[in-house]
Order: structure tokens, then sequence, then C-alpha cells
């Protein structure tokens, strides 16, 4: 009988053994300790949040991964008050480290190291949200190695703002305590230091409030602001007392609001020197605004930011503050009646045919309509015919076109100062379908690609390299007679044209081509989210936002009308002033020509006689 290999496979056994029954080498009472601390979070704190929770197991170590196991069945044992997502990562076995996707709102983790966090793939499947997450990560590991680990899982929570964000450590002296991060202090900004939040007595936590609200006050940390001059919702001019950058509009003065509210300083990023074309804003790729946000080098940016879809997907917006529909603009020139078409507008073709057909039938009787012509036009007979026939027709034809005569000048004369035009379009289809061509500027139009009926006909619309509104209203000012229309905001379109010399010469289309929404953008995630989303829909329901609106907007029209209006009265006045100036010479020219003439025939009389 081989003993030696008896005995070997018996110590093999017995070591086996050993070694999954150990949990950790640690004590029943330090393991039952730590399940009572973790069964009052789920139970009091996590619970109270949601009613589904995902428990995540993530470590490097099997003895570790066997000691949460046990934890987690003797919570499970005892723990029927929540439906449970229960996700085991491994570094060591292949087939546990499949990706579950879906979001995860609500996460207990429990880890042994920040790269255990890292195996969860946890940031990567609540990328695409903008509400937070909360986080309870337990962190399991030697007392030596927590304040690294500790380090580095804040660090992480901070770059990927988690704001809701726990870690509970267990000592070797089974003291479990819970530790957080405030991103902003009166020690620092924009940092994440540990602090101890909580600790549990054997019984319950201490500290009543799990997660304590981090953004009560900023405590005067910078946020940088990311904006552009886009009056009049954000103005900005350079100061010379100061050699600072001086901003108004109702956008600066809705974030001058939150300043103070949460008490930070604004850090304006002046991103008008960038050059417009470079405002890819639509995919993220170019070095815009966009790029700025995804990098994180900004808080937030504003300037008439619209939301797109596109831009929803990749960044974080509130709650929209400003909604204006897109218009299309035209000049009624194009469609102002000819000469030919005004003669001929006042009857229909059936009256026209008809005197025509007269005509002709007079013409074949007689072989000659003169006569019947110079009648319809109210011109005197050069000579009447003999027969009593012919006279008999003339007279019929007399007392026949006074009436048509009368009401066809009476027309004319009232559509002449009418200024008639055409039927004009009221939809953005009807344009089209006339040819017409739509200049906006590039970002609206990266927008408007989004339409189906845009997308189908990209070779009718041209962006132009400014982001004003107000210039492409220009281009549509000095092209006269093109058949172009121009895109702008509702807002900026009619307080352009009431500022114009001549508003009556536009026509903004009753359908809007679209309807625009504008807010605050931030990156994803970020934890300022919340505060300023509760902020805004605050101020909009006591109606702050509207009154600074309506006031930034009559205070930009008066800007603009004050130097228009004394434009537009210097314009009137000289044009009033060279009618007076050419009716009298013109009278004077035909009271020369008059002397001159009877000057001529009182010579010619004089050498005659």
């Amino acid at each position: 009988m081989n003993t030696s290999s008896s005995s070997s496979r018996s110590s093999a056994i017995y070591s086996s053994y050993v070694e999954r029954s150990r949990i950790d080498l640690q004590v029943e009472e330090a393991n039952v300790y730590v399940a009572q601390a973790l069964r009052y979070v789920i139970e009091n704190v996590l619970a109270q949040l949601s009613a589904t929770l995902v428990v995540t197991i993530s470590t490097r170590d099997k003895g570790t991964a066997r000691w949460f196991e046990y934890v987690m069945n003797t919570l499970v044992y005892s723990w029927r008050v929540a439906a449970v997502q229960l996700l085991r990562f491994s570094t060591d076995i292949e087939r546990l480290r499949v990706r579950v996707p879906g979001r995860k709102r609500f996460n207990l983790l429990l880890v042994d190291s920040y790269e255990g966090l890292l195996n969860t793939n946890i940031t990567e499947d609540n990328a695409d949200f903008d509400d937070p997450e909360y986080y309870f990560i337990f962190l399991q590991t030697r007392d030596h190695l927590i304040p690294l680990e500790l380090r580095l899982i804040l660090d992480h929570c901070l770059a990927h703002y988690w704001l809701h964000c726990n870690v509970m450590i267990q000592t070797a002296q089974v003291d479990v305590l819970v530790y957080s991060y405030y991103p902003y202090t009166s020690e620092h900004c924009q940092a994440a230091q540990p602090v101890l939040v909580n600790h549990f007595d054997g019984q319950r936590m201490v500290n009543a409030t799990m997660f304590p609200d981090k953004l009560t006050q900023l405590h005067g940390c910078p946020i940088s602001v990311l904006t552009w001059h886009q009056p009049p919702f954000v103005e900005l001019a350079w100061n010379d007392a100061d050699g600072g950058l001086r901003a108004s509009g109702f956008e600066i003065q809705l974030v001058e609001h939150l300043a103070r509210l949460l008490n930070f300083t604004v850090e304006l990023i002046n991103l008008t020197l960038v050059q417009p074309e470079l405002y890819s804003l639509a995919n993220g790729t170019s070095k815009g605004p966009m790029e700025w946000l995804l990098q994180r080098r900004a808080n937030l940016s504003l300037g008439y930011f619209r939301k797109t879809a596109r831009r929803n997907q990749l960044l974080t917006i509130g709650m929209s503050y400003y909604s204006a529909p897109l218009v299309a603009v035209l000049q009624r020139e194009s469609y102002r009646f000819g000469s030919l078409a005004l003669l001929t507008f006042p009857f229909e073709w059936s009256v026209w045919l008809m005197l025509l057909g007269c005509l002709a039938l007079q013409m074949a009787i007689r072989r000659a309509a003169l006569p019947a012509l110079e009648l319809l036009l109210g011109q005197t007979l050069t000579r009447l015919p003999r027969a009593w026939l012919p006279r008999l027709v003339l007279a019929h034809w007399l007392y026949a076109v006074i009436p048509l005569r009368i009401c066809y000048q009476s027309l004319l004369f009232h559509l002449i100062r009418m200024e008639l035009f055409a039927t004009l379009p009221s939809s953005l289809e009807q344009l089209l379908a006339e040819n017409f061509h739509g200049v906006c500027t590039a970002n609206t139009l990266q927008m408007l690609h989004e339409m189906p009926l845009v997308a189908r006909r990209t070779e009718s619309f041209s962006g132009l390299d400014t982001p004003y509104d107000q210039e492409v209203l220009d281009t549509l000012q000095h092209a006269e007679g093109a058949k172009i229309f121009a895109i702008a905001s509702m807002d900026v379109a009619l307080a352009y044209l009431r500022s114009s010399s001549q508003p009556d010469s536009y026509h903004v289309v009753g359908q809007p081509v679209n309807v625009e929404y504008a807010g605050l953008y931030m990156p994803k995630h970020s934890y300022l989210y919340e505060k300023l989303d509760e902020a805004i829909r605050r101020l909009d329901a006591t109606g702050f936002i509207h009154a600074w609106r309506r006031a930034a907007f009559v205070a930009h029209r008066r800007q603009q009308d004050v130097p228009l209006a004394q434009e537009r009265r210097r314009y009137i006045s000289n044009s009033q002033l060279s009618g007076v100036y050419k009716l009298l010479a013109l009278l004077y020219t035909i009271c020369g020509l008059v002397f001159a003439i009877e000057l001529l025939l009182q010579r010619w009389t004089l050498r005659g006689n």
C-alpha cells in the first residue's frame, strides 16, 4: 500500500477544504457585522430611492470573491424588499468577463480594487444618459492599500461626474466607514478629497443622510462658460476701463442669477474669434464648442445653443428656456405684377377674349375695326359713317363700353395704388416647387438637413459663413429680384423687418420651417445638471425668464431702431425733396420750351409781315 500517495491526496483535499471555507480568513462575527451594515444601507437607503437594484461583484482575488458571495447569501436569505440583478466579474475567468449591457442607475458594487471597478464597464453602460446615478461601492482590501484605492475610486467618480458616489470600507478592527467627496469646497475646486460622511455603529448608520447634497453652494469656484457674440442672447464687448470682456444679454443674466444662487464665479470663454466654418456642431468633430464640451474643457455653453438629436446624444441639456420657430422670409418684389400683367389683371381672361372676339367680328363685317377700337379706348371718332346700320352698331359700342371703361380705369387706379402682388406662398413646399433657393447660416443648415424635405433637396439650400441671422437677412435685402428666401429665427426676422425702411416689401411665410429650442449645454453626466435644471424650472414657472427675454429683445431692438429710424427719416426727407426738385425742374423746362416756341413764332410772324 502506497501510504505516501494517499497522504498527499488527503492533504490536497484538506487544503482545498480550508481554502474554500476560510471566507477570507475573517471571523464569523466580522462577516455578520459587515452584512448587517450592507443590509442597513440596502433597506434604509437604496430601497427608498428605487425598487430595483443592481448588485455587481468584481474582484481579482478568489478568496475575496467567495467572501463577497457569502455576504450576499447572508443578505438574500433575510431580505425580500427589492428586485436584484446580480452581476459578477472576475479578471481570471474569461467567461465571467462578458459585458452585460443596459442602464444601471442604482448600483451596489462589491470590489477589491480600483481595477475591479473598471472591469464592471458601468461607466460605458451609463454613458448615454443625462440623469445621475447612485453608486454605493464596498471596497474590501488590506488596510495599507485602502488610501490609494480609495483615492483612485473617488477620482474616477469625479472624472465621470458621479456626484452620488460613496465608498464603504472595513478596517482590520472591523470598523465600517463610508467615504465620499465634495467637488467644491472652501479649500479646493474640482477635486476629490476623501471625506468621512458616515459610519456603522452595529445597529444603524450614524448619519441619516447617506447621499448628502454636495452642490448647495460652490464656494466661489470658477465655472467656465463657453459663449460667443449672439445678440440679444449674448452680447460681448471689450471693456477698455479694466481691459476685460463684458457680457450682457438675457442668457448672461440667467447665468449670473445661477451664479448668485449657487455661489460660483463665471469664467467666460469667448469663442467668437474662432471661424464659424469650424462650428461643426452636429457631429462634434471640429474645433467648435462641441469639442470643448466633449473634452470637458468647459462646464457650460450658451449663446442661442439650439437643441438637436445628435447634440442631445453627445451632451447633456437642461430645460429649454427659449423656443422660436424658424421662418422663411422673401421679398414681395418677386411676386409683384409687371406692367403688362397689371394692365390685364382688372378683368378675367374671358372678358378680354369676348372683347377681342367682338373686335374680330367687327373687322370681319366691315373689314376695319378702327372706329370700334377708338370707342373702346374712349376716343372721339374722326368721321361718322353715313349708313344708319353702322351708326347703330357704333352707338351700341359707345353705350356698352362706357361701364367697362369706367370699371377698368377704377380698378386699375386701385390696383396701382394698393401695389398688388400675386398670391404669396404659405409653406416651404410651395417655395421649393417654384424653384426658390434658401439661404441660412451654416449652423441652421446642418440642423435643417435632419428634415426629410431638406435632405431630399440639398441643392436648394446653401449656408452662409456667419453665425448671425441678421446677416442672412441682409443678403436677402441685397438680392433684389432674385428668387431666394432667407431662413431665420422668427424673433430676429420680425425685429429686422420692424427696423427696416421698407418692412412691407418682405413676406414671412405663415407655416414655420421648423421649431427651435435653446438651452444650456453641459458635458455628458455633468453634476451641475440637477441644480441648473431645477433652478431654470423655478425661474420659468415664476415668469422671470420670460421677462428677462422680453426686456433683452426690446433693448436690442431699441439700439437698432434709433439709428435706423434716423436714417429712414433722413432718407424720406431727401426723397421728398428730390421729387420736388424734379417737378420744379420739369415745370421750368416746359416753361422754357413754351417761351422758346412763342419767341420763334413771333419772329416767324414778323418775317412774314
